[in-house]
């Protein structure tokens, strides 16, 4: 038989002694209200620290933020039409409110209760918890993406241990990136400016609207590979140099085992297209930029595609751009694959240099 005789233990919370009974029925825990209701505030609170914490979003929609105001500025140069004015105004006030989601996130993360976050805002707490509320901002984000037709943004635990990173992993999340969806756009609207036409003489030729044109040149919608072809034509450049942002936009795997010829002239393609997105600084520029690591020589003899450099070499040449190595890697291993496999390395007349895997260039 259980025997009911209460015994001496210990609150949880505060630690102190408190009378505990043997028998039948749930262990006391806690030695009164107080304590309980502390400790259901702990758990609260330990959620909240716990809440997943968006990789560095703020900063890459500020950085989205500032190549939208660029266009917007473009535009009022070039005296364009209202209604293209008014839709990069959209553009630009919809990437303020993620913004403002995302920052209002990330300080929620390190800590500041709602009243600081309400106080910053110059609004009540209430407001501040019902507009940046955790779901809510989820809402916002994976609409965000589906306008931007890329992935929606992953929410993840932050880590107090230290992670070994390679240089290749800093890039694909440096906050100054740009998004492989901008890039295509800010190669698309490099292509306009140069090509002289108006937003809305482009689209009369494409037989699209001002309003939709404005929006794929802006970001908000990602073309296809036809529209991109079509835009290509009216602009009088290759599209080529556009497949590699292309496929990274829309989150695609280049095709594999290409001719070596192809696979050099795809892999120059896509440097080019990355120096169009940067908006073709020059050769000594970039040279700056890489810090030296690839000299104004090597990036003239590789735009005009005289050259497969080495992957240093090229790595720092893509990072100047503003480009993701790790998107262009498939394209240098194929070419050195293709190449090393040949029995006879010698390459066609015309087809570029290629440097081999550890050779200085």
């Amino acid at each position: 038989m259980t025997s009911s005789k209460p015994h001496q233990d210990v609150c949880v919370v505060c630690f102190g002694r408190m009378v505990q009974n043997t028998g039948v029925g749930r262990r006391r825990r806690y030695c009164g209200t107080a304590c309980r209701r502390r400790a259901q505030r702990r758990r609260q609170a330990g959620r909240a620290v716990a809440v997943e914490r968006q990789s560095p979003l703020g900063s890459a929609v500020a950085a989205e933020v500032h190549r939208l105001a660029g266009q917007l500025v473009d535009s009022e140069v070039r005296q364009e039409e209202l209604g293209t004015l008014l839709e990069r105004a959209e553009a630009i006030r919809r990437e303020l409110d993620i913004y403002t989601a995302a920052a209002v996130q990330e300080a929620r993360h390190r800590g500041e209760k709602w009243e600081d976050v309400a106080r910053a805002a110059h609004i009540a707490p209430e407001t501040a918890r019902t507009r940046w509320g955790p779901k809510r901002v989820a809402r916002m984000m994976v609409s965000h993406a589906n306008e931007k037709g890329a992935a929606p943004a992953r929410w993840r635990a932050a880590r107090s241990a230290p992670v070994t990173k390679t240089r290749e992993d800093e890039d694909a999340v440096r906050p100054e990136a740009v998004s492989a969806v901008g890039q295509l756009a800010s190669a698309l609207t490099q292509l306009q400016v140069s090509s002289g036409r108006t937003i809305k003489e482009v689209a009369d030729r494409a037989m699209l609207s001002p309003s939709f044109i404005s929006r794929v040149l802006s970001g908000d919608r990602l073309p296809t590979w036809d529209l991109v072809c079509s835009l290509s034509g009216i602009f009088e450049s290759d599209p080529a140099q556009l497949r590699v942002l292309f496929e990274a936009a829309h989150g695609m795997t280049p095709a594999q085992r290409q001719p070596v010829t192809a696979t050099i002239q795809q892999l120059h393609a896509a440097v080019r297209g990355l120096h169009l997105a940067a908006k073709e600084p020059s050769a000594q520029r970039i040279e700056a930029l890489s810090r030296k690591a690839v000299s104004a020589a090597a990036v003239q003899r590789v735009l005009a595609g005289l050259d497969v450099p080495g992957w240093e070499v090229l790595s720092a040449l893509v990072r100047a751009l503003d480009g993701s190595p790790s998107e262009l890697k498939p394209l240098w291993e194929a070419v050195h694959y293709s190449f090393l496999m040949c029995d006879d390395p010698g390459l066609p007349d015309g087809t570029a240099h290629v440097t081999a895997p550890g050779a200085r260039p």
